[in-house]
């Protein structure tokens, strides 16, 4: 499939979320932001370890090693030993980090509120239903050629 207008629009968003990003929310660099969020998504669910993130955000583990020390040298998060895995330790926001998030998200969900404003109610959840499922396919047909 070669269509113009797809692969264009796909480079419009892109630019669009850099310009996003670019817009400083915190003193935290961007990319850590996101590894607050996945942490904090995991603990919900149970402990975070690091090689968990790594593999679910498909991102290196040198890469969110490298992040999560940031992270712990910043206060936001704190390395626990896990009482199943002495070797190992889980990953936790510290009240402090929980409030850099909650501020980050507040500031990216006013940007989108006001990118927004002219959409109707329907348009926005038509929107967030197709671009979930538009990222859920590209996700796994990436996983199926990785198979391959």
């Amino acid at each position: 499939m070669r269509d113009e207008t797809l692969v264009q629009a796909m480079h419009d968003v892109l630019k669009a979320v850099r310009m996003l990003k670019q817009r400083p929310t915190t003193s935290v660099p961007v990319g850590a932001l996101g590894v607050l969020a996945a942490i904090r998504n995991h603990e919900r669910a149970g402990p975070v370890h690091m090689k968990d993130l790594a593999t679910e955000h498909a991102l290196d583990p040198s890469t969110i090693s490298r992040a999560v020390a940031m992270l712990v040298r910043s206060g936001l998060v704190a390395r626990v030993a896990d009482p199943a895995d002495g070797r190992a330790s889980t990953l936790h926001l510290t009240d402090k980090g929980g409030n850099v998030l909650d501020n980050a998200q507040q500031q990216y969900e006013s940007r989108l509120t006001t990118a927004l404003r002219d959409w109707t109610p329907q348009e926005i959840a038509d929107f967030s239903a197709a671009l979930r499922r538009f990222a859920n396919d590209l996700i796994n047909s990436s996983t199926l050629e990785a198979a391959q």
